[in-house]
């Protein structure tokens, strides 16, 4: 059956960041992370710069259900007339699991006490202040908004820097690292950042996610076709 040229959908991300404990603009002793480089294999003018959070985590005391967050951000937190995107998250650190709420685009370190206090308001609790700077890897519970262009590529509509490469794998993070790492040093252009995604639609569809500058479709092929000669090659071994 053929696929909607749009579909917006419920699915996961899976990547590794840089985390470094949020020292200001918080609430008193409470534990927030932000991500000190969210895209850590691209490299381009693109880039944001400016003083303001792009990936912020606040870390909470329990694991909180998908629809719990999103209703709390839909309907509690629209009278603070703040724009930000929140997901459910889970960071794995120092062998252990932090669960998280995850705030992106928002303008201002300043809105991060208002957030907190709107999620408190409804009964979430956040952890103690810990003083981190590491890497994790992030599991981000989502709604994905995406068009596809043709088969097995997809543009996120919430963001022109970012493309879906469907793929017929499930990788486990390792695996991945060492394919994308592989893959990478076997294309002239490897200027760009690879994520793990999957997507629910009649059945769980698999994506590498890509973030790049306006890549072109035979470029997205070209990394599509070397990851999977890659991950054939490696399993051979």
């Amino acid at each position: 059956m053929k696929r909607p040229e749009q579909l917006e959908t419920l699915g996961v991300l899976h990547k590794e960041e840089s985390l470094q404990t949020v020292e200001h603009d918080v609430l008193n002793n409470t534990f927030v992370l932000e991500s000190l480089e969210p895209f850590p294999g691209y490299h381009g003018e693109n880039i944001p710069i400016e003083s303001k959070p792009g990936f912020v985590f606040l870390i909470t005391q329990n694991p909180y259900p998908i629809d719990r967050i999103l209703r709390i951000s839909q309907h509690y937190c629209g009278y603070h007339q703040l724009q930000f995107d929140v997901s459910p998250a889970e960071i794995f650190i120092y062998n252990s699991t932090l669960n998280a709420i995850r705030i992106k685009d928002l303008n201002d370190y300043a809105l991060i006490a208002d957030i907190q206090g709107c999620f408190i308001d409804q009964g979430i609790k956040f952890l103690k202040k810990r003083r981190i700077s590491a890497q994790g890897l992030i599991r981000v519970d989502k709604v994905f908004r995406l068009e596809r262009l043709q088969d097995y590529f997809y543009r996120d509509l919430d963001d022109e820097q970012t493309y879906y490469i469907e793929i017929p794998y499930h990788f486990n993070w390792n695996l991945f690292k060492k394919v994308t790492f592989s893959v990478k040093n076997n294309l002239d252009n490897s200027n760009f950042d690879a994520a793990l995604a999957f997507v629910y639609l009649s059945n769980i569809v698999e994506f590498i996610r890509i973030y790049a500058k306006n890549p072109s479709l035979s470029r997205l092929q070209g990394i599509r076709d070397k990851y999977l000669e890659e991950i054939v090659r490696i399993q051979q071994k």
